[in-house]
């Protein structure tokens, strides 16, 4: 090759690996503010930004991938919440009411690990109503793992805790879930 056709060659490649890092923080601007965008109507806005951006498929996302993404943390969560609970249940001594409080919490967290399964689902399907249904039933069983622990402490408030980041992530997913719907 002469020396003046490898430059013309090697030209095109320079100009775009000039370019690259343009792009990308174009692309990156780009999926941060669909994510803010996405979380603008979230009671937690700061939450729902730090949750998403916390998975690393979230910066290539879309609306349908971000309400994938939020529930894939929704059911991770539930899923590492159930977990807990049937530790917390096998480690025994516990006081007979707050055993049953956890029993009672443990087939709750099962139900909504099925309930955000089935959103996925009718996620994949485009079924936003049955999304926002399958959440709320999901939200619903938190609730009543929480009323369960009603005037207790100790391992009660982490459960509480537990309790309340899977609301807040289920929330993120129906927040961005009506934006799709």
């Amino acid at each position: 090759m002469k020396p003046i056709t490898s430059f013309l060659f090697l030209l095109p490649l320079t100009v775009f690996l000039s370019l690259l890092p343009h792009l990308l923080a174009v692309d990156q601007t780009n999926s941060t503010n669909l994510i803010a965008k996405a979380c603008e109507n979230s009671s937690h806005k700061e939450f729902c930004v730090a949750s998403l951006e916390s998975s690393p498929d979230s910066q290539n996302a879309d609306l349908p991938g971000l309400a994938f993404i939020a529930l894939k943390l929704a059911s991770s969560n539930a899923t590492d919440t159930a977990t807990h609970i049937s530790k917390v249940l096998g480690a025994g001594n516990l006081e007979p009411l707050f055993e049953q409080a956890l029993t009672d919490c443990s087939e709750h967290y099962l139900d909504a690990i099925e309930q955000i399964d089935d959103s996925l689902a009718a996620l994949t399907a485009k079924a936003y109503k049955d999304v926002e249904s399958w959440v709320d039933v999901a939200l619903s069983d938190a609730q009543a793992c929480e009323e369960g622990f009603k005037g207790q402490d100790g391992d009660a408030l982490a459960l509480t805790r537990r309790n309340r980041v899977f609301r807040q992530l289920c929330n993120n997913a129906l927040v961005i879930n009506k934006l799709l719907a």
